[in-house]
């Protein structure tokens, strides 16, 4: 999940790995401490607790790890504790409750933005990243057959073995059942699904709709976990070869990927065990 993390993930995350002089020079400005107040809060030892304790949240933030997200939390809390602290003791501004209250202000609308950007985008907003299966960004032509009859063009986004993103231009409603149908890398897949949600156009996700397949028999999801782990392989060819080949290569290796041995085994033992999964 680690290829998923948002620029301002990262920016949090850089600033708690740099917390024992970030978080001071920051405490400077907003509470006007002085230059002396400075050195004392660097040589409490309860300071070095609290440093300490933010670096490790800041790399579990940028390597996406689960225990992050609570680490962040009591870090939080102990920032509050020694934002209180550092204002009784060390503020010389005559509007030190203000300035207290405006911190912890900043630290709630923090914590709600942290915890946005720890949520599945697409197909399960509601809850994080730890608890979803992996899913892989793609571009794949499908076709979402509504229960009227009405058929419509579209493309999946976003493809995990639960579900997919799928970007459309026409109006669904929340638990609406659909039927899709896609071929990628050599496999025909259809399902049915139902809409989980609905998402309006904004600058970072087009308008479209989060499906979650029901229903699948045993060869339909023997064909999605294939293409997943094609996938799968494509995406970590992208993260540690790109910029390591050159351009040329870098597309021969995918091609030999996608049409290469791994596709023909992997069909061949798909066929080989369910002859006609191809038409479900």
């Amino acid at each position: 999940m680690k290829q998923y993390t948002s620029r301002f993930l990262k920016i949090v995350a850089l600033f708690l790995l740099g917390f024992p002089m970030s978080y001071l020079v920051l405490a400077a400005i907003c509470f006007d401490i002085s230059f002396e107040a400075c050195g004392q809060i660097l040589l409490s030892p309860s300071y070095y607790l609290l440093a300490g304790f933010a670096i490790i949240t800041g790399y579990g933030l940028q390597e996406m790890q689960r225990w992050s997200w609570y680490c962040f939390m009591v870090l939080q809390c102990m920032i509050g504790y020694q934002n209180a602290w550092v204002v009784h003791h060390y503020a010389e501004s005559h509007h030190r409750f203000f300035i207290f209250i405006f911190s912890f202000l900043s630290q709630t609308i923090l914590v709600f933005r942290v915890n946005q950007e720890m949520r599945v985008p697409y197909l399960f907003p509601k809850i994080r990243w730890w608890e979803s299966n992996p899913r892989y960004r793609t571009v794949i032509p499908v076709i979402v057959t509504k229960k009227n009859g009405l058929v419509l063009d579209a493309e999946i986004l976003d493809l995990s073995v639960l579900g997919c993103f799928i970007k459309i231009r026409d109006d669904f409603h929340q638990d609406e059942s659909i039927r899709l149908q896609f071929d990628a890398y050599g496999y025909s897949f259809a399902c049915e699904g139902k809409v989980l949600w609905c998402a309006q156009s904004t600058v970072t996700h087009p308008k479209g709709i989060g499906i979650k397949f029901f229903f699948l028999s045993r060869p339909q999801k023997r064909i999605l976990r294939c293409i997943f782990r094609i996938l799968k392989k494509i995406s970590q060819l992208y993260r540690r070869s790109r910029y390591l080949m050159s351009q040329e290569d870098f597309l021969k290796a995918l091609i030999q990927l996608e049409s290469g041995n791994f596709l023909k085994r992997s069909k061949f033992a798909l066929q080989k065990s369910y002859p006609r999964s191809h038409e479900h």
